[in-house]
């Protein structure tokens, strides 16, 4: 899970640099908190997430690797609002698949922020 998770991670930030900043290892993302998603003082905060330690965390503490995959769907989900693209999920024995504006598809993922994510980059390049 980690590897695909961290070419995600990483194509999402290479997409929209203005969404997702990479730090100076390939796998640490810095994403801008949004002020619809998360209240916060700042307009420049933004939340670290290591990709490179979600699976790790998902089987010991898997409470913060919750609380950190919910915040990506989150701010995914605000992102698709304010491109005006509907976003829905299904779920199969293989994993969560996500829909953005009825045709972008992800692959099926573990979790739905993943497939979230699977799907937005998809948005992105097209």
């Amino acid at each position: 899970m980690s590897t695909t998770i961290q070419q995600l991670f990483h194509k999402w930030a290479t997409l929209a640099p203005d969404e997702c900043l990479s730090t100076e290892r390939d796998y640490k993302f810095k994403l801008r908190i949004l002020p619809d998603v998360e209240r916060c003082n700042s307009l420049t905060a933004s939340r670290q997430i290591i990709t490179d330690n979600l699976e790790t965390h998902l089987a010991n503490r898997r409470d913060l690797t919750i609380q950190l995959l919910n915040f990506v769907l989150l701010t995914i989900i605000q992102h698709c609002a304010a491109r005006q693209s509907s976003i829905s999920f299904s779920f199969t024995e293989l994993g969560t698949i996500a829909t953005i504006c009825n045709g972008l598809r992800s692959q099926p993922h573990p979790h739905p922020a993943i497939a979230a994510l699977d799907a937005y980059i998809q948005l992105l390049e097209f």
